[in-house]
């Protein structure tokens, strides 16, 4: 009975701190960019290729640098009514070697663009987001991790006015606008001053790293400048780790497994005592 409680708690704790919860992370492939431009992924993710255009594309993974792609994927035009916009890349246990590898895609049978992807080993550590990637099954623009930037009759307004964030994760800002415009640190010693510019033809996009050697757990204000130099829209990012209901519902977690493992046990040393 005691090897058989042994294997139990062994198997079904495994699986709650052992493996890697396999994740999507999106590269909107753009009019006239992708972004971001690099990713960062474990073993056994998946990148996702979204196409914004109405026109059809390709991409591909040159694996041994032979010039031939040893993994290739088609996209068409967007399509809000299925998934046949999306290029899917799974980087699966076994079959990929951890390094880094590009991803060329096409457009009209030439090389456009290169997205970078660093993959990394899954080393079960899940303490915070491990790169430069957006994490989405789905593309969607309203993401903790993003903002958007707008502008109409020359006012500009933001998608969000606060956004968590943990240490070492990343900020994708997104701009619509027809004019530059840049994301500073509204106070000195945050950062560096000017963190992205973006913006001047309708389709830009920049990432900012918090790193948790260079930021500060607490409030940062974000201001956005416009052309003039002038600060048009402001924003605040709140740094630290997670919530306290996302410890809490770990501990449920395992005290829920333990309960289990315990009601389990009971029954079968009751079992044999019958037999």
């Amino acid at each position: 009975m005691r090897r058989i409680l042994a294997i139990i708690l062994v198997v079904v704790l495994s699986g709650q701190v052992a493996a890697h919860g396999a994740n999507s992370y999106a590269i909107i492939v753009r009019t006239s960019s992708v972004q971001p431009e690099s990713a960062d992924l474990l073993v056994n993710d998946t990148l996702v290729l979204y196409n914004t255009v109405t026109w059809n594309r390709s991409a591909g993974i040159d694996v041994n640098g032979d010039g031939v792609d040893d993994y290739t994927c088609e996209m068409t035009g967007k399509n809000t009514s299925s998934n046949t916009d999306e290029c899917q890349f799974t980087f699966e246990n076994g079959t990929w070697n951890t390094g880094g590898y590009v991803v060329t895609v096409y457009q009209n049978g030439s090389s456009w663009q290169d997205v970078v992807v660093d993959l990394l080993p899954d080393n079960h550590t899940e303490g915070s987001v491990p790169g430069p990637y957006v994490l989405l099954p789905d593309f969607d623009p309203s993401a903790d991790n993003m903002v958007s930037i707008s502008e109409e009759g020359g006012q500009f307004s933001l998608s969000k006015a606060s956004i968590n964030l943990v240490p070492g994760s990343n900020l994708y800002v997104f701009s619509s606008t027809q004019t530059m415009v840049s994301v500073e640190a509204a106070t000195a010693g945050d950062g560096s001053s000017a963190l992205c510019a973006i913006g001047g033809s309708g389709d830009g996009g920049c990432k900012i790293w918090f790193s948790g050697q260079e930021w500060a757990d607490g409030s940062h204000e974000m201001v956005v400048i416009g052309p003039d130099g002038d600060v048009v829209e402001s924003f605040t990012v709140n740094l630290g780790e997670a919530s306290s209901g996302d410890a809490r519902t770990g501990m449920v977690q395992i005290i829920a497994l333990m309960g289990m493992v315990i009601c389990l046990g009971a029954y079968l040393w009751l079992r044999q005592r019958k037999e």
